[in-house]
């Protein structure tokens, strides 16, 4: 596993306690700028197989390695942002996504101001999310 050794560590803040979001709601998750006014992770969406968060990433700053009970994906809408996992640090740019396993550990250090929509998708038996063009 690849791991950072940068000194600026950040816990997960914990999303806003009620999803954002109500069905059928539009919502704005630009500039960066304006979330990082608040730099608050904001939880969006949340149902009994999904949860999808906005995570706020500053410049320097690392979150340590955790996983999710899920599968993950890590959607970098601005920013840039390095992922440790899978053996290796994935260099995560605006508009790309990174798609993890279930109980993938992963670290992330934010290489500029980033934002991340994080969608976790809750552990099903026999349930399997497979990539476009696989």
């Amino acid at each position: 596993m690849v791991s950072f050794s940068k000194p600026n560590m950040l816990r997960v803040r914990p999303p806003s306690p009620e999803p954002l979001a109500e069905p059928g709601e539009i919502v704005d998750l630009r500039p960066l700028a304006a979330a990082f006014d608040t730099q608050q992770n904001t939880l969006l969406v949340k149902s009994n197989e999904v949860r999808i968060i906005q995570l706020i990433v500053p410049a320097g700053v690392m979150i340590p390695t955790h996983e999710a009970q899920g599968e993950i994906i890590l959607h970098c809408l601005e920013g840039r942002a390095a992922v440790a996992s899978l053996g290796e640090t994935h260099d995560l740019r605006a508009g790309q996504l990174l798609y993890l396993h279930i109980n993938e550990p992963f670290a992330i250090h934010g290489i500029e101001d980033t934002s991340l929509l994080v969608t976790i998708i809750a552990a099903k038996r026999g349930s399997n999310v497979e990539l476009i063009g696989d």
